[in-house]
C-alpha cells in the first residue's frame, strides 16, 4: 500500500468512528435510516450476486484471505530488514478498511432500536414467570415429542436431511409478523470442522451475508442454528434477538418437527436461568420432560464434548470481547437474554 493511500485510509478512521458514535446514541435514526432501508439494498444485492452459489463465498474469501496474509508475512521475514513502523501502519490500514466494509454492509445493525421497544415489550421477568414460562415449555415439547415418537423414552428421530432441513427454513419476522418466504437459503459451511473445534454452531458472514451452518452439528441444533443466522441476515444483530427470533421461526412453523426443535430450544435457556436461581426447582422441572426428550439433549451435548479443546475458551473471549466492543454489554452471555423476550412476548399473547 503506498503512503498516499495509507495516509487517506487512516484519516478514514474519523468519519468512521463519528459515525460509530451517532449510531450508538441515535438508535431511532440508525434504525430508520440504515436497518430499514440502507441495509436491506445491500442485503438484496448480495442476494441476487451470491445466492446461486452453492457453496459459501464467505468461507473461500476467508480460506484465500488467511493464505495471502501468511504469504504477505512470510515474504517480509526476516523482520530485522524491515521497519517495524511500516507493517503496523499497513496492518492498521487494513483493520480500518475491514471495519469501514463490515459497518456499511452489516455492522450499523447492533446499534439499531432494540425489537422490544418495537415491539413494545418488556425483557423484565421475574421468578415466578420463568416458573410458569417452563411449565409451559414443557408441556409443548412434551406434546409434540409424543406426536412425533411411539413412545416416551425414545429420541425424536428427524426423517429429513440435513440439506433438506436447510431447504424447510424460512424465518419469522417479528416486526412484519410473517414468515418471509423468499428469504434465502442457508449454506453448510466449508469450515465446519475448525467451527467444531471453535466451539460455534454457525456464523453470518458480515462481508458477503451468507448465513453459515456448522454442517457436523446434530439435526436438532442445526435448525435452530439455521434460523438464527438468518435472523441476523435480516439484520437483527444482537444475539439475545436472533434467538428469540429463532423460536419464534421454529414453533410458528408448520412442521412439527421444526416445532419441537424450537421449543426444546427454549426450554434449555429457560432451564439454565432458572438453575442458576434455584438449583434444586431446575432439576425437579427438567425430570418433567420425557426420558426421550433427554436423549435428544444428549446427542447434542455428546456431539459437542468429542471437541472439546483447551483453546475453546480463548474463542469464547474473543467473541465476547468482539460483542462488547458493538454495543452488546452482555457479550456472550446475551443469548441468555432472549428468554425475558420470549416470556413477554407470551405475556402479551395470554399465553405465559
Amino acid at each position: 500500500m503506498s503512503k498516499k493511500t495509507t495516509t487517506m485510509v487512516w484519516y478514514s478512521a474519523v468519519p468512521l468512528w463519528l459515525l460509530i458514535r451517532f449510531a450508538r446514541t441515535y438508535p431511532q435514526e440508525t434504525e430508520q435510516y440504515y436497518s430499514r432501508y440502507f441495509y436491506p439494498l445491500v442485503f438484496n444485492l448480495h442476494q441476487l450476486l451470491l445466492d446461486w452459489i452453492p457453496l459459501s463465498l464467505g468461507d473461500i474469501l476467508y480460506i484465500v484471505l488467511s493464505g495471502y496474509l501468511l504469504r504477505t508475512v512470510t515474504k517480509k521475514l526476516p523482520y530485522w530488514k524491515v521497519k517495524p513502523i511500516n507493517i503496523l501502519l499497513d496492518i492498521g490500514s487494513f483493520a480500518i478498511l475491514t471495519a469501514w466494509v463490515f459497518h456499511l454492509s452489516w455492522g450499523f445493525n447492533y446499534h439499531r432500536l432494540p425489537l422490544n421497544e418495537q415491539l413494545n415489550i418488556s425483557i423484565k421477568y421475574s421468578k415466578q414467570d420463568l416458573e410458569n414460562g417452563i411449565d409451559q415449555l414443557i408441556r409443548k415439547s412434551n406434546h409434540l415429542h409424543h406426536q412425533l415418537v411411539t413412545s416416551d423414552t425414545l429420541a425424536v428421530t428427524f426423517p429429513f436431511s440435513k440439506d433438506q432441513v436447510l431447504e424447510k427454513i424460512k424465518p419469522y419476522d417479528p416486526l412484519l409478523q410473517k414468515i418471509i418466504l423468499n428469504a434465502t437459503q442457508v449454506k453448510k459451511s466449508l469450515l465446519s470442522l475448525p467451527l467444531s473445534y471453535m466451539g460455534y454452531a454457525g456464523y453470518l458472514n458480515p462481508f458477503t451475508l451468507e448465513s453459515q451452518v456448522n454442517a457436523k452439528i446434530p439435526l436438532l441444533s442445526l435448525i435452530t442454528t439455521s434460523f438464527h443466522e438468518m435472523a441476523h441476515q435480516l439484520g437483527y444483530a444482537s444475539e439475545k434477538e436472533a434467538n428469540f427470533i429463532a423460536y419464534l421461526s421454529a414453533i410458528n412453523s408448520d412442521d412439527p418437527y421444526l416445532q419441537y426443535a424450537g421449543y426444546t430450544f427454549a426450554f434449555r435457556y429457560f432451564y439454565s436461568e432458572l438453575y442458576k436461581l434455584d438449583s434444586e426447582k431446575a432439576v425437579r422441572k427438567l425430570k418433567m420432560l420425557h426420558p426421550g426428550i433427554l436423549k435428544n439433549f444428549k446427542t447434542v451435548s455428546d456431539f459437542w464434548k468429542q471437541y472439546k479443546n483447551p483453546f475453546e475458551i480463548v474463542f469464547d473471549k474473543a467473541y465476547d470481547g468482539y460483542l462488547k466492543a458493538n454495543g452488546q454489554t452482555s457479550g456472550i452471555k446475551s443469548y441468555n437474554e432472549m428468554v425475558g423476550l420470549v416470556i413477554n412476548h407470551h405475556k402479551n399473547q395470554g399465553v405465559f
